[in-house]
């Protein structure tokens, strides 16, 4: 069974104040693997949390940290195919990280995730 894990919309940059578009770019990224893996409201806490790999490497990365408390951020660190692990991002209340790598030799080989207070909520999903 095949699972495909996509990312489409718009980024568009504008001038609050002219009004006027600088960039504006169409996401249309796919990746198709055999197994997936997800998370929804999953609470973290302050020490490291071991995500499972649905397999490694895992080419389709979502995380977004669920919280809506000014200071609780959640910390991603990963090991890239044949890497060393180190910390990719530090997210804070509202953001996320999307990562997609169309090469099913290349991805990430291992993931956890920290967050700065207890019970801190995310959701996240995984495919490869």
């Amino acid at each position: 069974m095949a699972v495909t894990a996509s990312v489409t919309g718009n980024i568009k940059i504008t001038d609050n104040l002219t009004g006027s578009t600088s960039l504006s770019k169409v996401l249309n990224n796919a990746y198709t693997g055999t197994v997936e893996n997800y998370g929804q409201s999953v609470l973290i806490g302050t020490s490291p949390v071991t995500i499972a790999l649905p397999v490694s490497p895992a080419q389709f990365l979502y995380v977004k940290n669920l919280s809506t408390t000014l200071g609780n951020t959640v910390t991603v660190t990963w090991t890239p195919t044949s890497g060393s692990s180190n910390v990719v991002v530090t997210l804070d209340p509202g953001a996320l990280l999307i990562f997609s790598e169309v090469t099913t030799t290349n991805g990430i080989s291992a993931l956890s995730i920290t967050a700065s207070a207890v019970a801190t909520p995310i959701e996240y999903i995984l495919c490869g």
